[in-house]
């Protein structure tokens, strides 16, 4: 006769790294139904088959004399006033539940809790008893009823408490605490003098048990960590029971705190946060808050540590280890921050301001967008997206060419889990772990995984980024986060994304990594929501209240270490001309860094102006200078006042070429032209330089005079209709420039 094998509609279980409840989902049938998996305590045992059948250990299933005994009863009162059910035999009609109850089936019962009770252990049996005996409502099994009625694990119940939970699926229609709160407490203490006269506890300990009050209300399941156990329950859809890697105080600190700053960010009309910290050392998930929901008090159910968002700067620090990694700039070498225009593509940094050149390292520090992009179109954008890939970032996968250069903005989606992975890479990669870019380890019996392709990036790349990223120098408008600081080393950056919609914060020290994202869930954009202002904030106090912060043991030692000489001031590889240098530490490499070509051999006039080299009898001195390109000079100027550049070329020598430059637009530039409401055409703002700062300069558009301009700054304003047109500016001794560019219409 084959036996009954349906198993209950289980919740789904998330257990703390101590084995405490942090979470639970009901099940399929709304009900809460938690799968015994332990042992059970040896006094709820005892409490159980006191009440429920006493011969549990001798009977076969079935149990005649207490059959006898219910029928004589029955019979003398004209009333089923005793049963004589066993414990098999309640097991076996809760799996039948859904059976008729005649006779025939019945008899089929009892022949089965035979065959069960002879191939089954008694502990087995008992387990089952406990993991689907009804306790009132929808709480099913020991395991719910215990944290419903007394908020606690089953091992942690008194005497008192163990004897009311083996009591209540007697009639479980009348476990009500508030209806049949004297019926309970009447069978509770029937069994607590039971389990006393059996010598489980002595007399004093019967009298304090029964003192004991009974619980005054159901309690709710904790929800300390929901987001974790919903992203599980999907990349585990077999398990029902997660016994993960989170400590519960670390994940119940960070909840509260979350809540707390919730309530901070609804005056600014910003709903939600999700953070989540990890374990350097262990690879292992700390905590995870998927979503805590501000304003109206409700739970969300969306998981945002999950969901594609667009992740600002946060793919920079990325970049920058690409390229150091295959040596196409050193950390200190100028790159160009100007108004630039890659094909339609017209990025902008943050302050809208240009600085004209920046060391490579200060454009990660500042997270400037225009000279990020310029990197990233020399480095190539298909090797950086090949990256990408190997690194397995979710979501980055439609093609190079639907991203475009707007990749390392922000131009794509990824989820914070993912980003904190690469992020966690980082430190790990520079603490010397093996396979740093590998999945998050987030159950206590998960396997430990090795990536597909086992990627890590040199000591000396590491070194120079996480330099970077823990340099506290940053950019006046963000000086806002030091109020926010923490005592303890961080290597950190910020996102915001496009219309201010996502505001994010990644650090890491040799301990953990913390990832923070904060924004609404429906995307609305807020002007004051950024990473440097609402993230990094939370991030920091997160950090503070994370145990055994710690900075890494040592810096990552060089595999292949060689002293290169720089120019101080370009940060190229020194040059003849480089009269100030410097010696650094970089990863040996078989690419030629280029030389540094800033500097130029001048002749000066007695008056310093410049002279051509058919001048050259009247120079009274021959100098070294370090001049930028107009075009970056221009900007270069304005925030470096201690720059000298070239003097003004001498008007009655030939003078210097070179000396005025275009700055916008570009060469071959297409330009969209938008227009008023009012359908007025907007006007177009023309810019050069002179490297005299008092010199004229001549505007020319397709060889028609247009006007002049007779100081810096030098602009032109005009209108211009669709098509190609030139440009031509000349300055009064016949140094020009010259560029063509292209008007686009609204279509």
């Amino acid at each position: 006769m084959p036996l009954p094998n349906i198993k209950p509609a289980y919740s789904k279980v998330l257990y703390s790294k101590e084995g405490i409840l942090l979470s639970a989902t009901i099940s399929d049938e709304q009900q809460w139904c938690f799968p015994m998996d332990e042992d059970i305590p040896e006094k709820l045992s005892a409490s159980i088959i006191t009440y429920e059948d006493e011969y549990f250990p001798y009977h076969p299933g079935v149990n005649p004399v207490a059959i006898l005994k219910a029928l004589v009863v029955n019979v003398r009162t004209g009333k089923t006033k005793r049963g004589a059910s066993t414990i098999p035999m309640q097991v076996m009609r809760m799996k039948n539940r859904h059976a008729d109850r005649n006779w025939y089936n019945k008899i089929k019962e009892t022949l089965g809790v035979i065959k069960y009770s002879l191939i089954t252990k008694d502990k087995t049996i008992l387990r089952e008893w406990c993991e689907i005996a009804p306790f009132g409502g929808n709480t099913i099994g020991i395991k719910a009823a215990s944290l419903r009625y007394f908020g606690r694990s089953v091992d942690k119940l008194s005497w008192a408490e163990y004897a009311l939970l083996a009591v209540m699926p007697n009639g479980p229609s009348t476990a009500n605490l508030t209806r049949n709160r004297q019926n309970l407490q009447q069978k509770r203490d029937f069994l607590l003098r039971k389990l006393h006269r059996k010598g489980h506890f002595d007399a004093s300990e019967l009298t304090l048990y029964l003192d004991e009050e009974l619980p005054s209300e159901i309690k709710a399941i904790p929800q300390y960590a929901y987001h974790a156990l919903l992203f599980l329950s999907k990349k585990f859809p077999e398990k029902n029971i997660f016994r993960s890697t989170i400590p519960n105080d670390v994940q119940i600190r960070m909840q509260e705190l979350l809540e707390r700053e919730s309530s901070f960010l609804k005056t600014d009309d910003i709903r939600n946060i999700a953070a989540i910290v990890l374990d350097i050392k262990s690879n292992q998930l700390v905590a995870y808050q998927g979503n805590v929901k501000s304003g109206d008090g409700k739970f969300s159910y969306v998981d945002i540590a999950q969901a594609p968002r667009s992740y600002g700067s946060l793919l920079k620090p990325l970049l920058y280890a690409h390229t150091l990694e295959t040596a196409q700039l050193l950390p200190n070498e100028m790159v160009a921050d100007i108004p630039t225009a890659i094909g339609d593509f017209q990025p902008e940094n943050f302050d809208k301001k240009y600085r004209g050149a920046v060391p490579f390292e200060e454009v990660l520090i500042q997270s400037l967008n225009v000279p990020s992009v310029r990197v990233l179109n020399t480095v190539g954008l298909q090797s950086f997206y090949d990256l990408i890939k190997r690194l397995d970032i979710s979501y980055l996968n439609k093609g190079v060419n639907h991203y475009g250069l707007s990749i390392i903005l922000g131009g794509g989606e990824s989820t914070l889990w993912d980003l904190c992975r690469i992020y966690k890479g980082f430190a790990q990669n520079y603490g010397g772990y093996p396979d740093p870019f590998r999945q998050i380890q987030c159950l206590s019996d998960e396997p430990v995984t090795v990536s597909k392709n086992v990627f890590n990036f040199s000591a000396g790349t590491m070194d120079h980024l996480v330099k970077a990223m823990s340099d506290l120098t940053r950019p006046r408008e963000e000086k806002s986060w030091e109020i926010y600081g923490t005592d303890y080393k961080i290597a950190w950056k910020t996102g915001t994304s496009y219309g201010h919609r996502d505001a994010w914060a990644l650090g890491f020290n040799g301990r953990y990594m913390v990832g923070v994202w904060i924004g609404n869930e429906g995307g609305e954009g807020r002007f004051d929501l950024t990473g440097i202002s609402k993230a990094a904030p939370v991030m920091f106090k997160i950090f503070n209240t994370l145990p055994d912060n710690q900075w890494f043991d040592s810096a990552p030692q060089y595999l292949k270490k060689e002293v290169i000489t720089i120019c101080a001031e370009s940060g190229k590889i020194a040059g003849p001309l480089c009269k100030m240098r410097k010696k650094v530490s970089t990863e040996k490499t078989s690419y030629k860094y280029q030389p540094c070509f800033y500097h130029q051999e001048v002749l000066t006039s007695k008056d310093g102006l410049i002279l051509s080299d058919d001048c050259a009898q009247y120079a009274v001195s021959r100098d070294t200078l370090f001049v930028l390109p107009a075009y970056m000079e221009y900007y270069f100027k304005t925030a470096h006042m201690d720059y000298k550049g070239v003097p003004a070329p001498d008007p009655s020598c030939q003078p210097a070429v070179g000396v005025c430059k275009i700055i916008y637009p570009y060469d071959g530039l297409k330009i969209f032209l938008p227009r008023e409401n009012a359908g007025k055409q907007n006007d177009l703002v023309f810019k050069a330089y002179h490297r005299q700062k008092d010199a004229g300069l001549f505007w020319f558009i397709d060889d028609e005079y247009k006007t002049s301009t007779q100081a810096a700054p030098h602009e032109c304003i005009v209108k211009l209709g669709i098509g190609v047109h030139k440009l031509t500016i000349t300055d009064q001794w016949g140094n020009k420039d010259q560029i063509e560019f292209e008007i686009l219409g609204r279509e």
